[in-house]
């Protein structure tokens, strides 16, 4: 079960903006997408896009925003609790304030050889000091995104107290075909 935290007009994750330089060009799929803040970033950077979202009016958006740009962006509405992954399909697969632990295998197949995803969701800390989320399943255990996906080359981790939000961020690359 997952809940998402984005809003229409957003910029795209500073996480995602600061570490675009090294990331492997390609095919992305960002997951829960929202109004699609980084799935258009993605794409303006090159990137063929394909967009999840159990949002209409979201993915409605979306769709409308690529178009209007020209972008290569593909955004679908899908219940990611029942949708599965394509497998080694992604170079790039994105995840932002969404949480089902039952994608995390899910991503691990869908990227390719030397595909990354790039994660970054609330800390149980973000429950205990501040209500919210309101439920503790939408939030991250101290390490838990970490050890989750510890069989990838972790290339950046970090968890702890951003700008009065805390979250953990992992960006990790797939070294060898799934089994």
């Amino acid at each position: 079960m997952g809940e998402t935290h984005q809003h229409k007009n957003d910029e795209p994750s500073a996480l995602l903006t600061d570490q675009i330089s090294w990331l492997p060009k390609g095919r992305a799929l960002d997951l829960a997408m929202g109004y699609g803040r980084n799935a258009i970033f993605l794409a303006s950077r090159g990137y063929i896009v394909e967009g999840l979202d159990l949002s209409e009016e979201a993915v409605a958006f979306c769709r409308g925003e690529s178009q209007k740009r020209g972008l290569p962006l593909e955004a679908n509405r899908v219940d990611l609790e029942r949708h599965r992954l394509k497998s080694e399909a992604y170079d790039l697969i994105t995840c932002f304030y969404y949480l089902d632990r039952a994608l995390f295998p899910q991503i691990k197949r869908a990227l390719r050889r030397g595909g990354m995803v790039v994660y970054e969701t609330f800390l149980i800390d973000q429950h205990e000091r501040h209500g919210k989320p309101r439920r503790v399943e939408f939030c991250l255990a101290r390490n838990e995104l970490l050890t989750a996906f510890s069989d990838l080359r972790i290339r950046l981790y970090e968890e702890g107290e951003v700008e009065g939000t805390f979250i953990a961020r992992l960006i990790a690359e797939k070294i060898k075909d799934s089994s």
